[in-house]
């Protein structure tokens, strides 16, 4: 048996465990950082142990640092508050993200609380239906370089990611210009604004997927824009895809700081048109707009009755459509445009009438393979009144562009230009035209450029 002294000589050589709730707040956030890597959600668990426990997790930014999303765990609305008070409690340490989403719809949404952070973003770790990893140190992001956004919208039947085109594939990539960064994401479905935390993205550039399967309709469009209130400049390239819009109660999007706007190849220009407020916009780019079919939907607006120039067109549909979508967008907005570019892309004379009466801010007017006739070109000229008052439509413009006009003949051009210029050249309170292109207008012969050369001299351009 052993003595009394023996015992105490067995204790001090062997001592009991001290309990973990005893241990150095030092080594217990230690203990609770390795826990919130294996458990991601375990500060909550640890935090409701003891008031000790609470106060170190709460006090500890270190435990908060790792930040694990999954679609497949918990609701989007739970993960992204969970995300937001992580980077919140994190600060202000950097941090890690990693994100597995079984459907790539959520991740925009997943990740939207953590945007506004990304200047503290150490790493990012993508698993699920793709597969990313970023180093974030090495780019070296933040709110003045990370400011645009890609959204590609796939129809994931016909549409994949090329596996040698790993740059392209990455959700983080440096752009021009230098220092400056793109997010890219591919959705099969555009996010509702409702499902995320606001996007401070300045540029956004929607893309529909390749073959023209899959089409985005304006109500996702919109839906997702009222997640921007940021927004300068929105681009849309899509596919010329019908739908009757004309029953639809689309929503209405301010974009109060959008100074640029294109639209590419879709059939719902009309609809965009109308249902943007954008006052302070200076840059409009239309592109590839005409289609030669009968667009659906029944419109009775203000004028929407026939055109009666009773001008020729290839695209009469689209031309209305376009044109209308305008008129919508100058009386809702009344735009202070600069620059209006039309590709492949027509209004009828009564829409050029009525747009050229009211924009007088435009600086710059091209239209590229336009059927406008010369009643178009003679709208330039100068209106005088019986009681000697002066009209001049676009009164500030000083770059006009026409490329590829066939309707158009060369004695309008030069007429519309004569005049516009006698005027504008000696009148010292109008702004004058700098810059001339006449490019492919078959209606325009060596005799009209003659005559052209004579007042517009080095201003005037054939290529």
């Amino acid at each position: 048996m052993a003595t009394s002294v023996e015992w105490i000589d067995s204790v001090s050589l062997h001592p009991t465990p001290a309990p973990i709730g005893f241990l150095p707040a030092e080594l217990l956030t230690e203990i609770f950082v390795v826990s919130s890597i294996i458990d991601p959600l375990s500060p909550l668990a640890i935090r409701a142990v003891s008031c000790r426990w609470r106060e170190i997790v709460d006090t500890s930014p270190q435990i908060w640092r790792h930040i694990s999303l999954d679609d497949e765990n918990h609701s989007i609305a739970l993960q992204s508050y969970q995300a937001e008070q992580w980077a919140y409690l994190s600060s202000p340490l950097q941090f890690d993200v990693e994100v597995h989403v079984a459907n790539l719809d959520h991740l925009l949404p997943l990740i939207s609380p953590l945007l506004p952070y990304i200047d503290r973003w150490r790493s990012f770790k993508l698993t699920g239906q793709r597969e990313d990893e970023v180093n974030m140190l090495e780019l070296n992001l933040n709110a003045t370089t990370f400011q645009n956004l890609n959204i590609s919208v796939c129809d994931w039947d016909n549409d994949y990611l090329e596996e040698d085109e790993d740059e392209v594939k990455s959700t983080f990539v440096s752009s021009n210009p230098p220092f400056a960064h793109v997010m890219n994401v591919w959705v099969g479905l555009l996010p509702s604004y409702k499902m995320m935390a606001p996007l401070r993205f300045t540029t956004v550039h929607i893309t529909e997927g390749g073959l023209g399967t899959i089409s985005v309709h304006p109500r996702s469009v919109l839906d997702f824009l009222r997640a921007c209130p940021d927004l300068e400049c929105f681009y849309l390239s899509g596919w010329p895809h019908d739908e009757d819009l004309s029953t639809e109660c689309l929503p209405v999007v301010a974009l109060p700081n959008l100074h640029t706007l294109q639209f590419k190849s879709t059939c719902c220009t009309r609809a965009y048109l109308s249902c943007l407020r954008t006052p302070l916009l200076q840059y409009l780019y239309l592109a590839q707009l005409n289609v030669d079919f009968e667009l659906q939907g029944e419109y009775n607006e203000s004028g929407d009755s026939e055109d009666e120039a009773g001008d020729y067109s290839l695209s009469p549909f689209s031309d209305q459509a376009t044109g209308m979508g305008l008129r919508k967008l100058i009386q809702h907005s009344h735009p202070p445009l600069k620059v209006l570019e039309m590709d492949f892309s027509d209004m009828r004379t009564k829409d050029f009438r009525y747009i050229f009466d009211r924009m007088t801010h435009l600086e710059e007017f091209r239209i590229v393979a336009s059927d406008m006739s010369d009643k178009v070109i003679q709208l330039l000229k100068p209106s005088i009144f019986e009681d000697g008052t002066v009209q001049l439509r676009l009164p500030r413009l000083q770059v006009l562009r026409l490329y590829n006009c066939p309707r158009l003949s060369g004695s309008a051009i030069v007429s519309a230009l004569t005049a516009r210029l006698t005027y504008t050249d000696n009148n010292i309170e109008s702004q004058t035209l700098l810059e001339v292109a006449i490019v492919a207008c078959d209606g325009l012969t060596s005799a009209h450029e003659v005559q052209l050369e004579r007042i517009l001299h080095s201003r005037l351009r054939y290529d």
